[in-house]
């Protein structure tokens, strides 16, 4: 019996070990990966979301492999705390793919992995697997930016038509002091803080596009340049400029 058990104890132990390595490093292939959290500072659920997302972004593993932006969204900001990044747009993305994705309706903390997929955005061990899988599926597309002055330049090609050229610009490293809501004497660190986001261009037939795109960026910011279907969302390539 008390071989049993330390069988049973011994096993327990080796699937913890291997759960915790799949969180801490997922095994990423060669296509970057987008993962787009919607988020709220007025939200009790969000700050292990955000902490996540905060572990994505710093991990050198990840770098330029796992993408992440976080929208910070409104209708939160009528419960006692108005989220200082929050925006109506980022809001209406995600109502966006609330509708492509056929839910009932929109939730946070929420995760979107290269457009198609969502889950609970502090659900770590499906956000891996998810980014695991999608680094490994064949690239739709190319997308490349680099920083000119206040300029950045985006270079684009897509196998067909109907895809938008995305850029957002986003900010790491805020650290905010909660005074009240649901978060209230909490000081909340966010990272990947979208603060802009602009379609540049839409590849209207099989192509290549070059566009010029006025964006100062500040000390902490960088920006992402993605590709996604007009009609299913699906983001088919991505890469990031980092700060």
């Amino acid at each position: 019996m008390k071989r049993a058990s330390l069988l049973v104890v011994l096993l327990l132990l080796i699937g913890a070990v291997v759960v915790f390595d799949r969180q801490a490093a997922p095994r990423v292939g060669e296509q970057p990966v987008l993962v787009e959290l919607f988020t709220s500072q007025g939200c009790s659920s969000c700050p292990p979301a955000d902490e996540l997302l905060r572990k994505i972004a710093r991990d050198p593993n990840l770098q330029g492999r796992a993408i992440p932006l976080a929208y910070h969204v409104d209708y939160w900001d009528h419960l006692g705390w108005r989220d200082p990044f929050s925006s109506r747009a980022w809001s209406a993305r995600q109502g966006e793919y609330s509708r492509s994705l056929k839910l009932d309706g929109a939730y946070t903390p929420q995760v979107v992995i290269n457009g198609t997929r969502q889950m609970v955005g502090s659900s770590a061990a499906q956000i891996y697997r998810a980014i695991e899988e999608e680094s490994e599926r064949a690239a739709e597309g190319s997308v490349s930016v680099r920083k000119e002055g206040d300029e950045l330049v985006v270079h684009a090609s897509a196998p067909r038509g109907g895809v938008d050229v995305v850029v957002a610009a986003f900010e790491d490293g805020a650290s905010t002091k909660v005074e009240s809501g649901e978060n209230g004497g909490r000081t909340i660190a966010n990272d990947a803080i979208v603060r802009q986001l602009r379609r540049v261009a839409t590849i209207g037939e099989k192509g290549d596009v070059e566009q010029r795109v006025r964006l100062p960026l500040g000390p902490r910011m960088g920006a992402v340049a993605f590709l996604q279907d007009t009609k299913t969302r699906r983001v088919l390539a991505a890469t990031v400029l980092t700060p």
